[in-house]
């Protein structure tokens, strides 16, 4: 049974009337604009635990090995988050886009784009860890002991995994989409033949 044949959603649709596409469009934009925001402050939150915990650890006599998470609660919470982002991005491939990009459309693997954006995240993540990691530190010794080029190599290593990450998932989004888009190409086709 489908959504739009419950009882239900048919006399809500009767009570508020025809839909109006601008407001959806707009009501669309918002909502994404607040994912993004939601997502991207919930990471860096997640990001900036972790690294306060673990240099912290470092900086200690403890023989134990940090916890990522303060509490099981803290671990689902950031859980939940990574499997809503990896249920939008396989929603978004599966349509054969992702975001504004229609890999679908395009005739050639855009190497020189995806290179592009592998080396701006890879360069924009290695910054980030590396200043996470030297303000954390920072909180917890004296400058003149904390680990500048530990936490800079520690950036670029991180950054450079985020860079080949990125690259490869967007080769893999690509050959997806186009697969998708010939398949539905196939289908509309033998759907016109009938």
């Amino acid at each position: 049974m489908k959504y739009e044949d419950l009882k239900i959603v048919q006399k809500w649709r009767e009570y508020a009337g025809p839909k109006d596409e601008r407001l959806e469009a707009e009501n669309a934009k918002i909502y994404k604009i607040g994912f993004v925001l939601l997502s991207f402050g919930m990471l860096m939150i997640f990001f900036y635990q972790f690294i306060a915990r673990q240099v912290a650890w470092v900086h200690s006599d403890a023989s134990e090995m940090s916890h990522g998470f303060a509490t099981p609660f803290e671990a689902a919470m950031y859980f939940w988050l990574v499997l809503v982002m990896l249920i939008c991005a396989g929603l978004q491939t599966r349509k054969g886009y992702v975001d504004t990009n229609r890999f679908g459309q395009t005739e050639h693997l855009p190497v020189g784009y995806f290179l592009l954006v592998s080396g701006l995240s890879g360069a924009a993540f290695a910054l980030v860890i590396a200043a996470m990691r030297c303000v954390a530190e920072a909180q917890i010794v004296p400058l003149e002991s904390v680990f500048w080029l530990a936490n800079l190599a520690t950036g670029v290593f991180c950054g450079a995994t985020i860079f080949a990450a990125t690259f490869a998932a967007l080769c893999a989004t690509f050959f997806t989409a186009k697969r998708r888009r010939a398949k539905l190409e196939v289908e509309l086709d033998s759907s016109d033949d009938i």
